[in-house]
C-alpha cells in the first residue's frame, strides 16, 4: 500500500470514489460541488495506492481565515472515504497521521474536519467554539421585519432582491468587510455559490438574496441553501451571509416569505452580536452548538502566534502555551499560568463559554466563521 499526494491526472478516480461513498441518484457529483478539492492544481490531498488503483482519499484544502486583524493559516479536510474492500485496515488513520504531518509542514496553525468520527476525536480533534443555531418560522419572519423597523426608524427602507452577476464585485467587497471570515477573492466567491458545497449534501440548492441602503448600491447579502428538484432534502439553512445585521435580517425573513420556506435555520457564530441580539429582540428560539465538524491544533503556540501577531506585541508576548510530556499544556499569560488537557485548550481557545478563561486575566478568545458555510470541504 502507497500513501502519497494525489497527483492531478488521479483526480478522476478520487471523484469517483467519493461519488460512491457520498452521493446518490439525483445528486451533483463531488467533482462539481467541490471544485477546491478536486479540480486540477495544487492538490494538498492525500490517497492510499494498491498497485496504482485509488481506494482511499482524504481531501486537504488550505485557507487563510481572517480574524480581526490577524491571519490563520489553516486546513480543511474532508470527502474522506475508503473502498469497501479495503476498510478496517487502519489505511484512513495511516492517511491522517500523513495529512497531520502536511499541514504541519506547510506553517498552518489548525485543521479544520468536517467529520467528528472515532477516527478523528481519538486522536485529538475536538468540536470547538459557540454557535447559537436559530429557527425562524413564518411568525418569526414577521416579529423579525417589525424588529429590523424598530432599528431603523427614520432610516431609508431597505431593498432586496435576487442576486445578479452584475453584483458578484459588491458581494465580494461586503464580504471582505467582514472581521472574521474566510480570505474569499472574487473569483472564489462566484466558484463557491455556484458550486453549492454545503447545500449539495443536504440536497439543497443555493438562493442568494442582496439588499441595498441609501445609496442603492448592494452593501449586503445571505446565501440559503433552499429545497430545489429533490424530493428528501433537509430543512434549508443559512449558508452564509455579509453586511449589516439590519439588513441581513431583512435579507433572512424575506427568504422564509420569498421561497416558501416554513422554516429557516440560521447558525451563528458567537462573536455576531448584534445578529444574535435582533434575532433574540424577535423572540426567534435557539439552542447553542459547537461549530461544525472538529479542529485539531497543529501546533498550540502557532495558534497564538498567528492570531495575535506582531503587531499587538504586548498581547502575543502575554499569551503562552507550552506542550508538556503527559500530553497536557501549560498556559501563561502575564505571571498566572495553569496546566489544562488538549481538550480544554480549544474550548479555552475558541470558546467565550470557557471555564478556564477568569483564570487567566486579559485572556482573549478567538473567534471563527462557520466552517459549514461556503468554504466548507
Amino acid at each position: 500500500m502507497e500513501i502519497r499526494l494525489v497527483t492531478n491526472h488521479e483526480l478522476k478516480q478520487a471523484v469517483q470514489l467519493a461519488d460512491d461513498v457520498f452521493r446518490k441518484p439525483g445528486q451533483s457529483s463531488m467533482g462539481t460541488s467541490f471544485p477546491f478539492l478536486f479540480a486540477p492544481g495544487l492538490s494538498h490531498s492525500y490517497g492510499a495506492f494498491d498497485e496504482g488503483r485509488l481506494v482511499s482519499f482524504m481531501g486537504l484544502v488550505p485557507f487563510v481565515i481572517h480574524t480581526g486583524g490577524a491571519r490563520l493559516n489553516v486546513f480543511s479536510m474532508g470527502a474522506v472515504c475508503t473502498h469497501p474492500d479495503y476498510r478496517g485496515q487502519g489505511i484512513a488513520g495511516q492517511l491522517l497521521d500523513r495529512c497531520k504531518q502536511h499541514v504541519d509542514e506547510a506553517g498552518a496553525s489548525l485543521l479544520f474536519i468536517s467529520g467528528d468520527r472515532s477516527l478523528y476525536t481519538r486522536v485529538h480533534c475536538y468540536p470547538f467554539g459557540s454557535t447559537e443555531h436559530f429557527t425562524l418560522d413564518t411568525e418569526g419572519a414577521v416579529r423579525l421585519k417589525a424588529a429590523v423597523s424598530a432599528l431603523l426608524t427614520g432610516d431609508s427602507p431597505i431593498e432586496s432582491r435576487s442576486f445578479q452577476l452584475a453584483d458578484l464585485f459588491a458581494l465580494q467587497a461586503t464580504a471582505a468587510d467582514r472581521k472574521v471570515a474566510y480570505e474569499q477573492s472574487v473569483t472564489d466567491l462566484g466558484l463557491m455559490i455556484e458550486a453549492e458545497a454545503y447545500a449539495s449534501c443536504l440536497r439543497l440548492e443555493h438562493r442568494t438574496l442582496v439588499a441595498a441602503g441609501e445609496a442603492s448600491s448592494v452593501d449586503s447579502f445571505a446565501v440559503i441553501a433552499a429545497p430545489g428538484h429533490s424530493a428528501d432534502s433537509k430543512p434549508p439553512i443559512t449558508i452564509e451571509w455579509a453586511g449589516p445585521a439590519a439588513h441581513v435580517g431583512t435579507l433572512i425573513a424575506n427568504a422564509v416569505e420569498q421561497l416558501n420556506l416554513t422554516q429557516l435555520k440560521i447558525p451563528v457564530c458567537w462573536h455576531e452580536q448584534k445578529l444574535i441580539e435582533l434575532l433574540r429582540e424577535a423572540s426567534v428560539p435557539s439552542e447553542t452548538k459547537a461549530n461544525n465538524g472538529t479542529v485539531y491544533i497543529v501546533n498550540a503556540q502557532r495558534v497564538l502566534d498567528q492570531a495575535f501577531p506582531g503587531s499587538n506585541k504586548d498581547q502575543q508576548q502575554a499569551f503562552m502555551v507550552n506542550s508538556m510530556e503527559d500530553g497536557t499544556y501549560k498556559v501563561k499569560t502575564g505571571d498566572t499560568s495553569l496546566v489544562i488537557t488538549p481538550s480544554e485548550l480549544v474550548t479555552l481557545l475558541f470558546d467565550p463559554s470557557s471555564l478556564h478563561k477568569p483564570l487567566l486575566p486579559g485572556w482573549s478568545t478567538i473567534p471563527l466563521p462557520l466552517t459549514n458555510g461556503l468554504n466548507y470541504i
